[in-house]
C-alpha cells in the first residue's frame, strides 16, 4: 500500500500540534516505518538543542508524566536500532518541547533549568522558531478575517487588545495569530515572513511582575532576539534577521504597541 506523502507544511503542523487526531495517528505509524520521512522530521527539529534531553519515541508509549523521570535512563539504553528502527528515527520522534494538543501548540518545560521562568520561556520560543524555514508559512491563510479572529482570540486570553495597523513592519508580510501554550500561560505569537530573513515572531506573554524594561538583545539556539516587558507582559521578537534589522523592528512594535492596547489585569 502506497504511504501517502508528507510535506514541510504537513511535518510542521504535526511538530505543531495541529493535526487532528486521526491524521496524527496515520503520520506517527509512518514515521516508525519512513526512514526517508523521519530524516526530514529530524531535519526541522534541528534548533541547537540538546537530544539527550529530548523524549517522547513513538516506540515508547509512555504517559507525559512519567516522561521526564524516565528520559535519561531510557536514551542511555538505546545503543543500537530497536525492531529495525534507527536511533535516528527516534531523533525523529522525540518531541523536545512540543506536547501535542488539539489546535495549539504546547510548550514543555525543560529539565533541568536554573533560569527564571520569563528566560525560560524566550529560550522554548526560540527553540520553536528555530524550526521554522522560509517555506513554513508561506501558504499560511493570512486573509484579514483569520487574523482579526487570531487578534480576538490574543485579546481574550492574555488582555491585549492588538490592531493589525499596529503590527505592520517594513519588508515583512503579517503572516500569523495564535496562541500557545507553556504549561497554563498562554503565549500570543505573531508571525511574519521576511522578504530578507524569512520567518519572524513576535512572542507574547503574561508575567507577575509589572515593572518596564528596555529592548534587550539576545542569541539564543542561533536566533537573534529583542525583548522588552511593560505592563505585565513579556514580548519577544526573534528571528533570523541581522541583529541592527531585528532592533530596529522591535523599535518600531515597541513604539506602537502604546498603553491603549492593555486592559486592566
Amino acid at each position: 500500500m502506497k504511504h501517502p506523502a508528507y510535506n514541510d507544511e504537513t511535518i510542521v503542523a504535526w511538530l505543531d500540534g495541529e493535526m487532528s487526531q486521526d491524521a496524527a495517528r496515520k503520520f506517527e505509524a509512518q514515521l516508525r516505518s519512513d526512514e526517508q520521512l523521519s530524516e526530514r522530521t529530524a531535519e526541522l527539529m534541528k534548533s541547537n538543542q540538546d537530544f539527550k534531553r529530548a523524549f517522547a519515541p513513538l516506540l515508547d508509549e509512555a504517559p507525559l508524566a512519567r516522561m521526564q523521570e524516565h528520559l535519561e535512563r531510557h536514551l542511555d539504553k538505546i545503543q543500537a536500532p530497536a525492531s529495525g528502527i534507527s536511533r535516528r528515527v527516534l531523533v525523529a520522534a522525540s518531541i523536545s518541547f512540543l506536547v501535542m494538543g488539539t489546535g495549539v501548540g504546547y510548550l514543555a518545560r525543560p529539565l533541568n533549568s536554573v533560569q527564571s521562568e520569563n528566560e525560560h520561556i524566550r529560550d522554548l520560543e526560540a527553540q520553536y522558531m528555530a524550526l521554522y524555514s522560509a517555506e513554513t508559512l508561506l501558504d499560511m491563510d493570512s486573509s484579514a478575517p483569520i487574523l482579526q479572529r487570531g487578534l480576538a482570540r490574543a485579546a481574550q486570553d492574555i488582555g491585549l487588545q492588538l490592531r493589525e495597523p499596529q503590527l505592520e513592519l517594513h519588508g515583512a508580510e503579517l503572516k500569523m495569530v495564535r496562541m500557545l501554550r507553556y504549561d497554563k500561560m498562554p503565549i500570543a505569537q505573531i508571525a511574519w515572513v521576511h522578504v530578507d530573513y524569512g520567518p519572524m515572531a513576535l512572542c507574547i506573554s503574561p508575567q507577575e511582575a509589572r515593572n518596564s524594561t528596555e529592548i534587550t538583545r539576545e542569541k539564543r539556539h542561533s536566533m537573534n532576539i529583542a525583548w522588552w516587558s511593560r505592563w505585565g507582559y513579556q514580548f519577544v521578537l526573534i528571528g533570523r534577521n541581522p541583529e541592527p534589522q531585528l532592533l530596529k523592528s522591535a523599535r518600531t512594535l515597541y513604539a506602537a504597541l502604546s498603553d491603549d492596547v492593555f486592559k486592566t489585569r
